[in-house]
């Protein structure tokens, strides 16, 4: 221990043999704002660029496909054709066209035709044969029991229609998972960097004052065990500091994954586009839980995936139940003969028609219906559980949010204080009263505490980022 009168001489004759403050912390070396890689820029590159979102994005696009290939059903068809007969008693020519469109009108679908036949015709094919300028036709079939208020190409449809929206859903639960990854990566590069600069700011402070306690051991004023005291002080900060800085570069590879530019390449953050300090933390209240579970059951694209997919499966049902009634169609079709009078019929016909068709046991449309029902009651289940489980989700990242919360405003205090003992004990040693070892120790201890507040702050805001997914915060604009 230095004697205090010998400290009073070295201070007036010596003044560089005392141990200096500590350096300026970290806000005070900051970059510039406007060179901060800020977590909106991270989020627009994972939506404008990260590969494993555009490939569920592309799930849109299967969907539209597969709309559009339910659309085709509903195709204007058009028919053409020709019949001849040269070899037989009779000879003849029977030219045939036509245009049909189903509609989703109540299953009805419209016709038009023109036929023209030449030569001769035995009497049972009478009416292909029609008048010098041909026959034209047009009407519309509509069914009036099956098929009525559903089909197999509407049901189709129609499950395609929901098969894009529970595509929708699901590009939007990819992209809350993968939000909240991105985010958690943010601040843990942020992290990381603190980290750095602590381990770099306490590795300063032992080197500065290596030569000053070097050139105090050659005054006599302290042992050489000091000195050593010292080296090894830095050589175990020095370690530290590597390990740091390999930390750092992890953080930053793993963030570049999220983080890419124009052209979708990832992009290594630098170090000097690290904020200086994580964003301020704010606390939650009982109200804000509540309200945020009903928030949460709202949006979650679970629930709604769920309920979308029991809306399919009841479109099955439909389709199933309308199988077990009978085919019941009705037809009218209006009959115009033009040109030189040859065949006797019209020249104006109206002709109605009834279909009548009916499988009598029905067993495949009685199996599909009890299918559809159980699989209903299974969707039903999951959208149930799915909910309990919402609400789980929403109350245990609530908790741990607000745990993180008081860790992290504890350490705050800690830190200030730790700081305080350390300032203390270096004005101590340099009056003489204190020892080198208990300056690092000191050191130490506020190196240790602004440690376990970084990883306070960095859970905090990793749990921010859970309780934000749990309510699906990103979808905000669709409550």
């Amino acid at each position: 221990m230095i004697r205090l009168p010998a400290l009073f001489l070295t201070l007036a004759l010596a003044a560089p043999a005392q141990i200096p403050t500590a350096p300026p912390r970290l806000a005070d070396a900051a970059p510039p704002p406007a060179s901060w890689l800020r977590l909106e820029q991270v989020l627009d590159s994972v939506d404008r660029h990260y590969p494993p979102l555009l490939i569920a994005l592309q799930d849109r696009v299967i969907a539209d496909a597969d709309v559009t290939l339910a659309e085709g059903s509903f195709d204007l068809k058009l028919r053409s054709g020709f019949d001849g007969d040269y070899l037989g008693f009779y000879r003849n020519d029977v030219y045939k066209a036509g245009i049909q469109q189903d509609t989703q009108m109540q299953g009805m679908s419209v016709f038009a035709g023109y036929q023209l036949g030449r030569g001769s015709y035995p009497s049972y094919d009478g009416k292909l044969q029609t008048d010098s300028l041909g026959q034209y036709t047009t009407g519309a079939r509509l069914p009036l029991l099956r098929d009525r208020e559903i089909d197999s190409r509407r049901a189709a449809l129609q499950k395609s229609l929901i098969g894009r929206r529970v595509a929708e859903l699901g590009v939007d639960q990819q992209r809350l998972v993968i939000i909240q990854f991105a985010t958690r990566r943010y601040y843990d590069w942020i992290a990381a960097g603190r980290r750095f600069r602590a381990a770099r700011d306490v590795l300063r402070v032992a080197e500065q004052r290596d030569s000053q306690l070097k050139e105090a051991n050659q005054l006599g004023q302290i042992p050489a065990i000091d000195v050593t005291d010292n080296l090894r002080a830095i050589l175990t900060r020095r370690s530290t500091l590597v390990e740091a800085e390999r930390a750092l570069q992890l953080a930053a590879i793993e963030l570049s994954l999220f983080y890419r530019d124009a052209s979708g390449e990832p992009v290594l953050p630098e170090s000097a586009q690290l904020p200086p300090d994580f964003p301020a933390i704010q606390a939650l209240s009982e109200d804000r839980l509540r309200d945020d579970i009903d928030l949460a059951l709202r949006r979650r694209p679970e629930i709604q995936r769920f309920a979308a997919q029991r809306d399919q499966v009841d479109v099955d049902r439909r389709l199933a139940r309308n199988q077990l009634l009978p085919n019941v169609d009705t037809q009218i079709a209006f009959v115009r003969e033009t040109g030189d009078r040859i065949v006797r019929r019209g020249p104006n016909d109206l002709i109605a028609s009834i279909i009548f068709d009916l499988p009598y046991q029905r067993r495949q449309a009685k199996g599909r219906e009890l299918a559809a029902l159980a699989r209903i009651n299974q969707f039903d289940q999951r959208e149930r559980f799915a909910r309990d489980t919402i609400t789980a989700e929403v109350r245990d990242a609530y908790s741990a949010l607000i745990a993180a919360f008081r860790r992290a405003e504890v350490l705050a205090q800690e830190l200030d204080v730790t700081r305080q003992l350390e300032e203390a004990e270096r004005v101590r040693f340099n009056l003489g009263d204190g020892n080198l070892f208990l300056v690092n120790l000191r050191e130490q201890a506020t190196f240790d505490t602004e440690i376990k507040q970084v990883s306070a702050l960095n859970e905090y805001f990793r749990a921010l980022a859970l309780y934000e997914f749990s309510i699906a915060e990103a979808l905000r604009a669709r409550p």
